[in-house]
């Protein structure tokens, strides 16, 4: 019989370092974290900036975060569902829905500086001087060098783009974020290759029937061309009724024929109020039911909701069953 090791003894188990609890539940990507926190010795504790992209199942956030010790804090973020006040209200998780939101995040975030800096009573006007890119082409923008051909001196706001989990695919809807918040006048190093490829011929050259792909995708044409495609090819009745339903009823709201149109619309109402509105808490009364004393009345709508009994009413209706079952046991 031949001698085998063991491998995993005692002195094995003492020296094992479990790893952090964010790893373990596969959350964290702590490798990547470690380099995009790590801030250089002669900063002197000034925040390193990054913008966090995270997609749901329903919504788009964009926020512009930095790390303590004491953990995160947050500087501004911004939701697709907000984007229903700039006239959008479908489609909130797609690749024009991501462009507007980190749109949103770069106008708000320059915006709130600029307050910041007036009650410290410094002169900077970052909304001004960083409105380089006043509608979107689809064309790559560095704003530092964009700011140097035109003569600013004062630096732009600096973040480094926080991915988290999502994999750097190209065309990723991450990158429409981070396209939308260069374009708001946020400089974040990235490269052109991130975003959707323009078809090439089979010369090499770029396609003249493609066009410029990312703009394509920035105001939904694509979206655009296959609701058409289906306008003039109709399925049979019950196929796809309710595929494009909710988009064409946004677009009917606010009165234009094409997606583009309403793009156009919303990137604009967002540069002109980027600013955060508080959220007014709705006032409900719960009133109940003259019939059932369990059954509430909220707006109209009848909700069952069973008050806990006391110990006395407890007992008193424990009895009274009691003493039903024995009358009508009697009557027998």
């Amino acid at each position: 019989m031949t001698f085998i090791k063991i491998q995993k003894n005692n002195t094995y188990f003492k020296r094992f370092q479990v790893k952090f609890r964010r790893r373990r539940q596969g959350k964290t990507d702590y490798y990547q974290r470690k380099r995009l926190t790590t801030q250089r010795k002669n900063k002197y504790n000034t925040p390193k900036w990054r913008f966090v992209v995270r997609r749901t199942n329903q919504r788009i956030i964009c926020q512009v975060v930095w790390s303590t010790l004491a953990g995160d804090k947050i500087k501004t973020s911004a939701d697709s569902f907000e984007l229903k006040r700039f006239g959008l209200t479908a489609g909130l998780t797609n690749y024009s829905a991501a462009y507007c939101t980190g749109l949103l995040t770069a106008k708000r975030l320059l915006q709130q500086l600029d307050t910041e800096n007036k009650k410290r009573n410094v002169d900077s006007n970052f909304s001004k001087n960083f409105n380089l890119v006043t509608e979107a082409t689809g064309e790559y923008v560095n704003i530092e060098e964009l700011a140097e051909k035109k003569g600013i001196e004062q630096r732009p706001f600096t973040c480094y783009l926080d991915l988290g989990l999502t994999r750097a695919t190209s065309g990723n809807r991450v990158f429409a974020a981070l396209k939308g918040a260069v374009d708001g006048g946020i400089h974040i190093p990235h490269s052109d290759k991130i975003f959707p490829k323009t078809k090439t011929d089979k010369k090499g050259g770029k396609d003249a029937k493609a066009g410029n792909l990312l703009r394509d995708r920035i105001f939904g044409n694509h979206i655009q061309s296959y609701i058409e495609q289906l306008r003039k090819n109709p399925q049979p009745a019950g196929e796809n009724d309710q595929q494009f339903k909710m988009v064409e009823k946004n677009m009917a709201e606010a009165k234009v024929k094409t997606l583009e149109e309403l793009y156009k619309k919303v990137h604009a109402s967002i540069r002109a109020k980027p600013e955060k509105v508080k959220s007014v808490p709705k006032t409900v009364k719960h009133t109940k039911d003259a019939t059932d004393a369990n059954v509430f009345v909220v707006n109209g709508k009848k909700y069952r909701k069973d008050i806990k009994l006391t110990n006395e009413q407890r007992k008193k209706r424990v009895q009274e069953k009691i003493n039903k079952y024995l009358k009508e046991r009697s009557k027998k």
